[in-house]
């Protein structure tokens, strides 16, 4: 572990009927908080958290999340990822192993990705499950940050998911942006929209129906985005939305998680409490 710049790793299982640590650790500027239960459900949350508060050039971090059979969790950032400029041109990493057992239930929500200005930043998610268990997965990308208010002023970003059921891959997204050589307004690219959210569902019950429900929720929303909600070939969802608000992407995504929160389990609608 000592070739990471922070490491973590959260094990968790099922014991007299609720959801409780096997193992958290965590080193460097990796930090996990305590157990937190957000509602009445008592769904054991744990918010990720980078100690120097963002990522400087180089910088590796390594997460390891599994949760074993009949486990259920909600696993979020304390904060939006930010990552800082490189100068030198080395990359900034950050790796996910997610593994679920069956019947597990994870939730993982993060917050958007702020890329200052000169920044290089790559991450990396794997997700390891079985056929019976849920992941549910929110992230998004602004614009970034500079000195002087321009905006798309990082050199590069890829954001890379791999999803596997029974260790067969059954879903490779792989977003790359280089703003100093593509043009981000382009069709194709962010299509003069400047922030953009994702969340991937898989489950055994996503069908069709359940999908244009979600289309036509988002739809009544009425707001300046552009969002396509595809199936996937395993019963499963990819949500792309594209907007200048960073609340009108998370009022949209969160509409969906909340929608399916509520279908697929009776669950309340999701209140991290971030203020």
């Amino acid at each position: 572990m000592n070739n990471f710049d922070g490491n973590l790793r959260i094990i968790l299982e099922k014991k007299n009927n609720r959801t409780t640590i096997n193992e958290i650790y965590y080193d460097g500027v990796s930090k996990v908080s305590p157990t937190i239960s957000l509602d009445n459900e008592k769904i054991p949350c744990y918010f990720l958290i980078h100690l120097g508060g963002g990522y400087l050039e180089g910088e590796i971090c390594d997460n390891y999340i599994e949760l074993k059979d009949n486990c259920r969790s909600i696993i979020t950032t304390q904060t939006p990822t930010i990552a800082y400029k490189c100068e030198d041109g080395i990359s900034s990493k950050q790796f996910t192993t997610i593994k679920l057992g069956e019947n597990s239930v994870v939730e993982y929500i993060l917050d958007n990705t702020i890329l200052f200005k000169n920044s290089m930043f790559e991450q990396y998610t794997d997700v390891y499950m079985k056929e019976s268990s849920t992941f549910i997965y929110t992230d998004g990308i602004t614009s970034g940050w500079s000195p002087d208010g321009e905006k798309f002023k990082y050199k590069f970003m890829r954001m890379r998911n791999r999803v596997f059921i029974d260790n067969k891959i059954v879903l490779l997204d792989n977003l790359i942006l280089k703003p100093n050589v593509q043009e981000m307004h382009e069709i194709g690219l962010m299509e003069c929209y400047t922030n953009y959210g994702t969340a991937i569902v898989i489950d055994r019950r996503i069908n069709e129906e359940f999908i244009e429900e979600l289309r036509e929720k988002v739809e009544k929303l009425n707001l300046d985005i552009k969002f396509a909600i595809s199936i996937i070939e395993v019963n499963g969802l990819v949500i792309r939305v594209l907007g200048n608000f960073t609340q009108d992407i998370q009022k949209a995504i969160y509409l969906c998680i909340n929608h399916i929160r509520q279908k697929l389990f009776g669950s309340n609608k999701l209140n991290l409490r971030k203020y």
